[in-house]
């Protein structure tokens, strides 16, 4: 099934998750972790985007961000983008840091908000990365250690998350300790009680989708309430903001690309689309697969059936993809996004 575009608006509340391919680490010393926390800082500046709570463990991150006037996608592609290079030349490594596409549940704020922040501030000690209460506390790689120490992450939205606490900024304070440490830390967000799934289907609950057999990774992931997951689907129906794919201008860049590619390896359309093995057509194909799934946003069955290739066929060129800042530059500057020299220096 081609890839589904992401349901996200003006001022949409996501919780974002980002794991490494196989479960690897994505952070292997506090190097890494500094790089990536100052990406996500130089992008919220840049796209205006609000991060409300986050966490990074060895191989995976959560986030819970509000979409500005830019959407998420191009948030998380400029940071994963970027690091992705980074971590690649600084470890000497090739092919996909992370596990697909991130992923990202749109939350009904009035519900969920503090029992995310929660959640995800509270993940280094439920993973066991720290071991008390002081060791959170000590932890600086989350959003936690951005509330308790003022003005450490000026980027982060602290203001905004205590603002849902009563009293002057001191009592603010306490009372988010009280709430982030006074229950279970083992407790979990509530998904049962608040998962919908939407898909060319229509509207399901996450146990009905279970009943049903229903592949999850192919729907839209929704945390609230029947009545929210109602006025998401409105929406989408209105065709009030919510993002949709846009089928024309999707169509002229991967037709850039292509453009590009065949110029720059001298080989012909003809050549592309053919059964031929030389050296050049493999590193068009990977060039391009790689373009189109980390960029474009494409799945690699799509990507696949463009190239006239199998699936296997995409998916191993795109692992064969050295991610050079040329290339990479190259790509951003085909499909948009900003080109900077500074995301490949180590």
């Amino acid at each position: 099934m081609p890839r589904t575009k992401r349901l996200d608006w003006k001022n949409a509340v996501h919780h974002v998750m980002v794991r490494g391919v196989e479960k690897r680490k994505i952070f292997i010393d506090d190097s890494d972790r500094r790089r990536f926390v100052s990406r996500l800082g130089r992008y919220v500046e840049e796209t205006g985007i609000d991060i409300y709570a986050w966490a990074l463990l060895p191989n995976h991150a959560h986030i819970l961000t509000r979409t500005s006037d830019i959407p998420l996608s191009k948030f998380m592609q400029k940071t994963l983008t970027a690091y992705a290079v980074y971590f690649n030349k600084r470890h000497d490594r090739t092919g996909h840091l992370f596990q697909n596409r991130y992923r990202s549940i749109l939350v009904q704020e009035e519900s969920y908000f503090l029992e995310l922040v929660r959640y995800i501030h509270l993940n280094p000690l439920r993973s066991g990365i720290v071991n008390s209460r002081d060791g959170i506390d000590r932890y600086i790689w989350s959003g936690h250690a951005g509330i308790i120490n003022k003005g450490m992450f000026a980027w982060q939205s602290t203001t905004s998350v205590l603002r849902h606490f009563k009293g002057n900024q001191e009592n603010q304070l306490q009372n988010y300790l009280k709430y982030l440490f006074d229950n279970d830390i083992k407790t979990e967000v509530n998904y049962d009680e608040g998962n919908y799934l939407l898909g060319s289907s229509g509207l399901l609950s996450m146990e009905s989708a279970l009943e049903k057999g229903k592949t999850i990774g192919n729907h839209h992931r929704i945390l609230g309430n029947r009545n929210f997951a109602k006025e998401v689907l409105d929406r989408i129906a209105d065709n009030r903001g919510s993002s949709i794919r846009r089928r024309k201008e999707e169509h002229a860049i991967i037709e850039e690309l292509i453009e590009y590619a065949l110029e720059h390896w001298q080989i012909s359309r003809q050549a592309l689309t053919g059964r031929g093995r030389m050296p050049s057509l493999s590193r068009v194909r990977e060039f391009l697969v790689y373009a189109f799934v980390e960029a474009v946003g494409l799945s690699l069955v799509d990507s696949a059936r463009i190239l006239k290739i199998s699936k296997q066929g995409a998916a191993s060129a795109k692992e064969r993809f050295k991610a050079k800042p040329k290339m990479i530059q190259t790509i951003r500057r085909i499909t948009g996004q900003q080109v900077d020299e500074t995301d490949y220096v180590p």
